[in-house]
């Protein structure tokens, strides 16, 4: 199934595999753009509709605030692993990776609170790509799917995506949490699944087996 398409600026390097995973994450969690930096800083690639130069420039200064964490000598502040910063005009995400890589979102305005299942699905595919080891706190086993709601109620799911076809699910029980449905489902082939709609609307499902 194709992933909702966003508006992006026009690029100024060939897109890689990390593109893709970056305008997927976009998507999920709002960010009008989002960037991956290596250890000195550069833009390996980015997604999303903010101007090439700003993100790149965002995504620099960004990644030395990680560096200038990481080598704090206040306690607790070399163990930082993700920084959110909401400001007036603009807000950030950052997220440490391994060997000194790093992800930065622009948020939207006002935004403090981006989507950490979307967040986690794409360090698990960059670190998947780039041969990475899977940050601890990024191993949750939430994916991003598409889901076909029920036809009187559009936050019911009625059938998921799953392995190139519609599975049709029974619901087992509903349940609220925060400002999100979730919903226990059997799948047809009998597995049980935790489906969860966030407040953009995006669908995630925990443990949903492949086939």
């Amino acid at each position: 199934m194709s992933v909702r398409r966003r508006a992006s600026a026009p690029r100024d390097q060939d897109a890689t595999p990390f593109g893709a995973v970056l305008l997927r994450m976009c998507d999920g969690t709002g960010a009008l753009g989002a960037a991956l930096v290596d250890t000195q800083g550069e833009t390996v690639d980015y997604a999303g509709a903010v101007d090439p130069y700003e993100i790149k420039v965002a995504a620099a200064e960004w990644s030395l605030v990680l560096r200038a964490l990481a080598t704090s000598a206040i306690a607790g502040w070399p163990e930082t692993r993700q920084v959110v910063v909401r400001a007036r005009r603009r807000s950030y995400a950052v997220v440490s990776l391994p060997e000194g890589y790093a992800i930065v979102l622009q948020l939207g305005l006002r935004c403090f609170t981006p989507s950490e299942r979307a967040l986690a699905e794409a360090v698990r595919e960059i670190c998947s790509e780039a041969g990475l080891d899977l940050p601890p706190e990024k191993r949750d086993h939430w994916s991003r799917v598409e889901v076909r709601p029920a036809p009187a109620d559009p936050r019911r799911p009625e059938a998921v995506w799953v392995g190139g076809a519609w599975c049709r699910i029974e619901v087992l029980g509903r349940y609220q949490l925060h400002r999100e449905t979730g919903y226990r489902a059997r799948l047809s082939n009998g597995a049980e699944v935790n489906l969860v709609r966030e407040k953009l609307g995006r669908w995630y499902a925990e443990d949903l087996p492949q086939h």
